[in-house]
């Protein structure tokens, strides 16, 4: 049976007003209460950020599901229940018996077994991308043989092993430098690039045995592609099947060390500017990055039959050849979902309903004129930190007073004790422009205390912003 979504729920018809705020904290008109039934999926610093963005609603009952208790989702939301992400027959039962509005889906696991196209086919609004799309990310191979079939300006030079024998065998007759990645997902720390992570040819070839040997990623195959050098930046938007819309470009910074060194991870933080571009990017390229990413969903609607309701995220370098696509995100970046929540003014809970309807193109979605500075503290031996507990002391009250957004990446053991999964947290500074945010960051990270915790320093400051300005000239 199809069921009809009554979305959205109104209480009654009692003459309930109040004045709701919008995410720029400025009072609307009055209008009658809703209460909106949202579900929201995941447990991670990207589902804490999208719950604060629609909790600043009034009106908006939260539940979620995650698979470990992030306390600071938790006290956003009416109930909680601890489940299998994996698992979407779960999903699927208590999204039904809890008779939702809306359906926000966030982890790459739970996309891919298709549960927003089950609850779309009972009728359930969702926004989170389909079983079909979310080989986007889940496959790089997949992601990459598309651009190359279509001729995209942006896709990159690349080879395909299933035997790691043949892998070495081609590593060993070129003399150039390569980046080896594995094809499935593995949250940001699987990439690893000769003449950085690895320091010689050695070094290449035992990673390719390691990637072989314990089928990282998932696929029993591994991708080595040219060596790229510029500067990265990652775009994310909201699609509603028909629009895409493209938020403030962030600079993301993966690298463990500061000065951009070591070892790669799933991110260490990130910034953007006061003009929701960046200091190397122009309104031209961001233009032509947003139309790559609609240019790939209507070849999957057209190939694949995906239609595309959600949060996508392409990572881009800008180099000597051009701009490139290195990799796409079926989900809201993080860190850098967490610089665009607090600069959101359009309602976010008005935006996920426009995704869910296809009616995106009502919507002018805005943002406050101002840079953010976000900065992630890590346990030592990040980021493969194993589940050794970490005692963390926090003074929320001082960070909410200077201007930080405190976002919440771990789990809760008990009082001021955290599993990291892998990171920990995060704070999110604003300011007029990226160097005053870095400066107000660092003054908030003062107030989260810890033994060996890590954060870099360097992000947002203007050594490390100005690094590669040198790559201008390739920036129309």
């Amino acid at each position: 049976m199809i069921l009809t979504p009554v979305f959205p729920r109104i209480l009654s018809v009692a003459k309930q007003k109040q004045n709701l705020k919008n995410i720029g904290g400025k009072p609307q008109t009055e209008r009658v209460v809703i209460e909106m039934k949202i579900l929201l999926i995941g447990r991670w610093g990207k589902t804490h950020a999208l719950a604060m963005g629609l909790k600043r609603r009034s009106d908006v009952k939260l539940y979620t599901l995650m698979d470990r208790k992030n306390g600071s989702i938790v006290e956003l939301s009416e109930d909680y229940r601890l489940i299998d992400l994996n698992d979407s027959r779960a999903i699927e039962n208590y999204t039904l018996e809890r008779d939702f509005d809306l359906v926000i889906v966030v982890p790459e696991m739970s996309l891919k077994t298709g549960i927003t196209d089950t609850l779309s086919e009972k009728g359930i609004p969702v926004v989170g991308a389909s079983r079909a799309s979310s080989i986007l990310e889940s496959d790089k191979v997949f992601l990459r043989k598309l651009l190359q079939s279509h001729q995209f300006e942006e896709a990159v030079d690349f080879s395909v092993f299933h035997d790691k024998e043949e892998a070495k065998d081609y590593l060993r007759q070129n003399d150039r430098e390569y980046a080896i990645k594995p094809a499935g997902v593995t949250e940001g720390d699987g990439v690893k690039v000769m003449g950085l992570q690895l320091e010689s040819r050695n070094e290449a070839l035992s990673y390719i045995d390691h990637l072989f040997n314990n089928t990282i990623g998932g696929y029993p195959y591994v991708i080595i592609e040219e060596k790229l050098k510029g500067e990265e930046f990652s775009l994310q938007a909201f699609s509603d099947g028909k629009s895409v819309v493209g938020m403030p470009a962030v600079r993301d910074y993966k690298m463990l060390e500061e000065g951009d060194k070591g070892t790669n991870t799933p991110g260490m933080g990130s910034y953007s500017d006061v003009n929701h571009m960046l200091p190397f990017l122009s309104r031209t390229t961001f233009r032509q990055a947003t139309a790559t990413l609609k240019r790939i969903l209507q070849i999957m609607e057209r190939e694949h039959g995906a239609i595309y309701k959600g949060f996508i995220t392409g990572q881009y370098m800008l180099t000597d050849k051009g701009m490139k696509l290195l990799e796409i995100n079926v989900r809201p970046g993080d860190a850098e979902i967490l610089n665009i929540i607090p600069l959101l003014e359009t309602d976010l809970t008005e935006i996920c309903q426009a995704i869910a309807t296809s009616k995106l193109d009502d919507l002018k979605i805005q943002y406050k004129n101002r840079a953010t500075v976000c900065k992630y503290v890590v346990p030592p031996g990040f980021p493969t930190p194993g589940k050794k507990p970490v005692s963390v002391e926090i003074d929320r009250e001082r960070i909410a007073e200077l201007g930080g957004y405190l976002f919440q990446s771990c789990f809760d053991l008990e009082d001021d004790l955290y599993e990291p999964s892998p990171r920990l947290f995060a704070v999110t500074t604003l300011a007029s422009d990226i160097y005053t945010a870095s400066q107000k960051c660092e003054e908030c990270l003062k107030h989260i205390r810890g033994q060996e915790l890590v954060h870099r320093r360097d992000i947002g400051t203007k050594e490390l912003t100005e690094k590669y300005y040198g790559n201008q000239k390739v920036i129309s």
